[in-house]
């Protein structure tokens, strides 16, 4: 059955959705009246590969009545599978039905899986979960809390770029799956002269999946300074 009366209806989900099914979409195409959408969801597709431009236009197929369309979708996939799809598709001609507001996509590499974002702008939702060295030249003014993992080391500058590009930034989580992240000895990045990171707002600060380099790149105070950090999350032997 259909709701007429419904015309606004968000759903934020920060949570994985491990099995996908079409449950939401039904539900979603049952508001034919609907005028402002708002979705955010994050799906693992461990058995097949799951398009998120696909499932965005699936949402707002048919819907005649919508004006604004803000959504953040995110697909677990095996890293083969991603990368075969970014080799034969160009992101922006999929877009089908998301003309209400202007799109962005960042993809990030781990081991043998991949993430895959695709987000309306500006983005207005307050978590970013597993973002890599590579992003845009975004502000996410709303986010507080960042997930960064990666197999390429991370240098300051890419700290640097974080700071400024989330600077409401109050809990972040840092994984670095590179093989020298947990060398025993310092790089020379890090007895170069650098301009020191500002955290202003940073409370929470997870570096329990990274080796020394990370490491230094908060803890040493002529590279970062962190006023207002209350928990502390490391490993060391």
């Amino acid at each position: 059955n259909d709701l007429p009366n419904l015309k606004i209806f968000s759903l934020i989900h920060y949570g994985l959705i491990e099995e996908y099914d079409n449950k939401i979409v039904s539900l979603v195409r049952r508001m034919s009246y609907l005028e402002k959408l708002t979705l955010y969801l994050r799906v693992s597709c461990k058995r097949v590969f799951i398009d998120p431009i696909y499932l965005i236009n699936e949402f707002s197929m048919d819907m005649q009545r919508l004006r604004s369309f803000n959504f953040y979708l995110s697909t677990y996939n095996d890293r083969n599978d991603l990368v075969r799809y970014l080799s034969n598709n160009h992101i922006e001609q999929n877009y089908i039905t998301t003309v209400y507001h202007e799109v962005s996509n960042i993809v990030c590499f781990s081991v043998d899986t991949a993430t895959y974002h695709v987000f309306t702008l500006p983005f207005e939702f307050t978590k970013l979960i597993f973002i890599g060295n590579i992003f845009p030249n975004i502000i996410f003014n709303y986010v507080i809390e960042l997930w960064v993992h990666d197999v390429v080391p991370f240098k300051h500058e890419f700290f640097q770029r974080i700071a400024q590009a989330f600077p409401l930034l109050e809990r972040f989580c840092l994984s670095d799956f590179s093989p020298t992240s947990f060398a025993a000895n310092i790089s020379s990045d890090n007895i170069q002269s650098h301009e020191i990171v500002e955290y202003p707002h940073l409370t929470s600060l997870d570096l329990t999946r990274v080796g020394n380099n990370d490491i230094d790149q908060f803890l040493n105070e002529s590279k970062a300074h962190l006023p207002h950090l209350a928990e502390l999350r490391i490993f060391y032997e």
